[in-house]
């Protein structure tokens, strides 16, 4: 969830609570095996259980969600959208919509595209504090007088060395996954090891797949860079590409870079959310670290495996 979202009485948030009527059952088929039967194999009962099932949730900066609202699945509420009181939503709903019913249907959008656009430009919420406290209420009011001031207008790309090492990789085929690390959560509550894990196994040296990795500017970040490289030996010879870039304090990982991308994987680490405000604007896919891998990493077809 970004900032500055305002949030009535008794929401509902369902998660990963979907039931797949594609299968045999729709019946849930842990429930379904003998009592002291333990197995990772859930398609033994429904082929396709847990492997489809997307557990993350994204909701903006500046979304007001009225009282009972329902919110299910894996959906993404954009920025300064309003979600009615009642209203049930099960699919994404693009910023600065107003959306009510059920199912939930976009009736009006709280400003003009332009407007919108250059509001997504500013990204207020984003400001440091007392920014907000000084601005926000002498312009609130004020929309033009607020965005003259902070529009800073269509701004060309400035490309650093990994956002150029991505359109490069790119030209060549590659399907670039940008992450940046939850290094600050302990194991085994962070979501990292999961994502190079998963990514390792996912793809060979034959596939045409990179993870760029942002290191953040945190303490121990050698020893962190360290055992991912001890990951990445472990898996043996056949690994698939993996690159790192330092970031600065400031900033936990390139803008740039990620808009280059092709995908950004998400951690529960509040800079997601940031970085999800980016990866939105640029149009690139968006995917969970703790979804099931092949949501995360899917297989890729090139001319290595295409036969």
């Amino acid at each position: 969830m970004g900032r500055y979202s305002s949030l009535a009485y008794k929401i509902s948030i369902d998660i990963g609570m979907d039931h797949l009527y594609r299968c045999i059952t729709t019946y849930p088929p842990h429930k379904i095996l003998p009592s002291g039967y333990h197995t990772t194999d859930a398609s033994t009962i429904n082929p396709a259980a847990d492997p489809l099932i997307r557990h993350q949730m994204i909701i903006g900066s500046d979304v007001w969600i009225g009282a009972t609202a329902q919110l299910l699945g894996s959906i993404h509420i954009g920025n300064g959208a309003v979600i009615g009181a009642g209203a049930v939503v099960a699919k994404d709903v693009p910023p600065y919509a107003v959306v009510v019913g059920n199912p939930a249907r976009i009736i009006k959008y709280r400003f003009d595209e332009e407007t919108i656009t250059r509001l997504q430009r500013i990204k207020w919420w984003n400001w440091p504090k007392e920014n907000i406290e000084t601005f926000i209420p002498q312009f609130n009011d004020d929309m033009t007088g607020f965005l003259d001031r902070f529009d800073p207008g269509i701004q060309k790309e400035e490309y650093d060395e990994t956002a150029a090492a991505v359109h490069e990789l790119r030209a060549h085929g590659y399907h670039i996954s940008y992450f940046i690390p939850d290094f600050e959560i302990p194991i085994p509550y962070c979501v990292w090891p999961r994502v190079i894990d998963s990514f390792l196994a996912a793809y060979t040296e034959q596939d045409k797949a990179a993870l760029v990795i942002a290191m953040p500017h945190v303490e121990d970040v050698d020893a962190y860079a360290n055992a991912i490289a001890s990951r990445i030996t472990e898996a043996g010879e056949r690994t698939p590409l993996i690159l790192s870039h330092r970031c600065s304090a400031q900033m936990p990982f390139s803008v740039a870079a990620l808009r280059a991308s092709d995908t950004y994987i998400t951690t529960r680490e509040h800079i997601a959310s940031v970085a999800v405000d980016y990866a939105a604007d640029a149009g690139i896919s968006i995917r969970y670290g703790l979804d099931h891998g092949a949501l995360v990493f899917p297989p890729i077809k090139n001319e290595n495996t295409a036969r």
